[in-house]
């Protein structure tokens, strides 16, 4: 026993050394959001994670139904979650970040070494934070928006607990650790700091929603308390949950969704270095208090599961966060160094106890001193030196002796003359430079970018054709389009997708009907729901194959697509389907298999809107794509 609770202690351990929850490195607690943001060039990385011991972190009365066998999660067993993150300071305003969730259920795996291959990927956590600019940095008062995008890379079939609540498909399979789908949430966050005003609290509030097409709308919350204590440790309490309002097979019950309360410290160490910690409670089982009989009782409701990789069907009571959990995560900022605060003293001097000495009421500059023993009018006795100081009216760190631009606007970067730097000599400096890496002797435009008379992407030193007509595609010498080479460009071009070879009239479209591959793909047409040719598209397949014995030279692509009625699954495999009917029918008439090459697309590459029946039809259909041997 005791070997056993080392070994699931060990492992425990581990995986929360490779995850994280909450705000993938934000400054304060560890699941809570506030409106901080990093700082222009400012770099964060880090780690942690939470992980539980107790059955019922995996599911309710830690039982669970393997292809109908009830089996019994026994003693401890160790559920983990978490991510890798990492984020940087674009402005002073906005920060992007990206985190890898890590997760682990060590529930029935026959040895701990096959347990240990059971930690898997989650679903990648692309996000973005936005701080209102409009309050100051001293402002008690702050708001923030932030955008989060989860793409579903997560593994599936393995581990039991869903890891959100908009995992859940209550009349379909549910995925322990991806949601299956892309899904995207908004959340906005605000933040009253009081530190701003010499009192140690900092308090922080979320509300957002996170849309899932086929899993559950979640609304997800949160709000946390901080107390710095010492300057080098804060204490605090969160609270934090999710809220289902979709009800796609569970029933809606605020107490059947993740709420947890968090206390905890986190501790701000040397080197840019911060380490937090703390426990979360589940607030859902305050409704029963701790009473698991009771848990149980409508176990039936809150039945959901998956099938594994070996076929087998997984059914289990849902739980929707561990009864406890310990949680933590550590961080690393660097980057760019932070300007030096005004309470520093200039030049490396060390600072000076108060002292009462005299104010003098009027001087111009006062280029070094060290003592004023007399003085014509004393207002106040207070501290106050200045030492070595030399106007510098726009604030740019060059004094107005030696400034020749001297009202250069606030933020700006400056050369050593005072004037807004020009990296690259354009004529163009650098806050407002659009391509500061111009080569030398090029003209450029006010934007500091090369010159591009007919505004079709290519650089008048490069452009073959300078006085290409407007919004006309272009290739990489600025010369317009001409996808099939007939010697009529894409933008006047009415059938840009005619064989090499084939006589066409003046719009280029072929002179003889039966060689344009857009009439010819109309003419292809399958039995509603099957991979079935019609008889009607033979005759259509038959002209096809006149024109490729004609034009030895070219390939075919076919392509099939459908509009977005039913699963994904079915419409790329139906899609597919006929494609490949289409060509073995060719191949059968004496066409080469390698001149041709059947790729099913199912719904996504709609023409038109899914919402209407137009949209849909024409959503339903075969393209003709010739290509050749000295195609890039």
């Amino acid at each position: 026993m005791k070997l056993r609770f080392f070994s699931v202690l060990v492992l425990g351990v581990a995986a929360a050394c490779l995850a994280q929850t909450g705000l993938m490195g934000g400054s304060d607690g560890v699941h809570q959001i506030n409106t901080q943001t990093l700082g222009r060039g400012q770099v964060i990385v880090g780690t942690g994670g939470n992980f539980a011991i107790d059955p019922w972190a995996l599911s309710r009365g830690g039982v669970f139904y393997d292809d109908g066998e009830r089996k019994k999660l026994q003693h401890l067993k160790v559920s983990a979650t978490g991510n890798f993150f990492g984020a940087v300071g674009l402005t002073r305003f906005i920060d992007i970040g990206a985190a890898l969730n890590i997760n682990y259920d060590r529930s029935y795996a026959g040895s701990y070494w096959e347990a240990a291959g059971n930690i898997r990927q989650g679903d990648l956590d692309l996000w973005a934070k936005a701080r209102a600019p409009f309050f100051s940095d001293s402002s008690v008062f702050s708001l923030a928006g932030q955008f989060e995008l989860y793409l579903p890379i997560g593994v599936r079939s393995i581990g039991i607990r869903p890891r959100h609540a908009w995992y859940i498909h209550g009349k379909g399979e549910t995925h322990p650790y991806t949601a299956g789908e892309v899904v995207v949430g908004m959340s906005a966050v605000t933040t009253v700091d009081l530190t701003k005003v010499n009192v140690p609290l900092r308090w922080n509030a979320n509300i957002g929603f996170v849309y899932a097409n086929e899993g559950s709308n979640t609304l997800v919350y949160g709000t946390g308390i901080d107390w710095d204590m010492f300057k080098w440790m804060t204490s605090f309490v969160e609270y934090s949950g999710e809220f289902r309002v979709e009800n796609n097979g569970l029933p809606i019950d605020f107490w059947e969704d993740p709420m947890t309360l968090t206390p905890g410290l986190r501790f701000h160490l040397p080197w840019n270095l911060e380490l937090s910690g703390g426990i979360d409670f589940s607030v859902r089982m305050l409704r029963t208090l701790y009473d698991r009989d009771k848990e149980m009782k409508d176990v039936d409701k809150w039945t959901i599961g998956y099938t594994d990789q070996k076929g087998y069907k997984k059914t289990y009571g849902y739980t929707p966060a561990p009864t406890y959990a310990l949680t933590g995560l550590l961080t690393w900022k660097f980057g760019i160094a932070d300007k030096a605060s005004e309470r520093q003293c200039p030049q490396g001097l060390p600072p000076e106890e108060p002292r009462d000495t005299v104010t003098v009421a009027r001087t111009d500059t006062i280029v070094h001193v060290d003592t004023v023993y007399t003085v014509d009018t004393v207002v106040q006795k207070q501290s106050y030196v200045k030492v070595d100081s030399l106007p510098d009216s726009d604030n740019d760190g060059v004094s107005d002796d030696r400034d020749k631009c001297p009202d250069t606007p606030a933020g700006i970067t400056v050369d050593t003359t005072g004037c807004p730097r020009d990296f690259d000599g354009d004529g163009v400096p650098d806050h407002k430079d659009m391509c500061p890496n111009t080569q030398p002797n090029i003209g450029v435009d006010s934007t500091g970018c090369a010159m591009d008379e007919d505004r079709d992407g290519v650089a008048d030193t490069k452009d073959l054709c300078p006085a290409t007509p407007k919004n006309a595609p272009v290739d990489t010498t600025g010369c317009p389009m001409d996808s099939d080479r007939d010697g009529i460009p894409d933008y006047q071009d009415k059938c840009p997708n005619t064989l090499r070879g084939v006589k066409i009239d003046k719009k280029g479209c072929p002179v003889n009907k039966r060689e344009d591959l857009e009439r010819l793909k109309k003419g292809i047409n399958f039995k509603s729901g099957s991979t079935v040719l019609t008889k009607a598209s033979y005759r259509t397949l038959d002209d096809i194959v006149k024109l490729l014995t004609k034009f030895d030279d070219v390939s075919l692509e076919i392509q099939g697509h459908t509009d977005n009625v039913g699963g994904d699954e079915y419409n790329e495999n139906l899609s597919q389907g006929r494609a490949q009917s289409a060509v073995d029918y060719l191949i059968r008439k004496g066409i080469p298999v390698e001149r041709l090459r059947a790729v099913g697309f199912g719904p996504r590459k709609p023409i038109a809107d899914n919402k209407t029946k137009k949209g849909r039809a024409k959503n339903r259909r075969v393209e003709l794509i010739p290509f050749y041997k000295d195609d890039p």
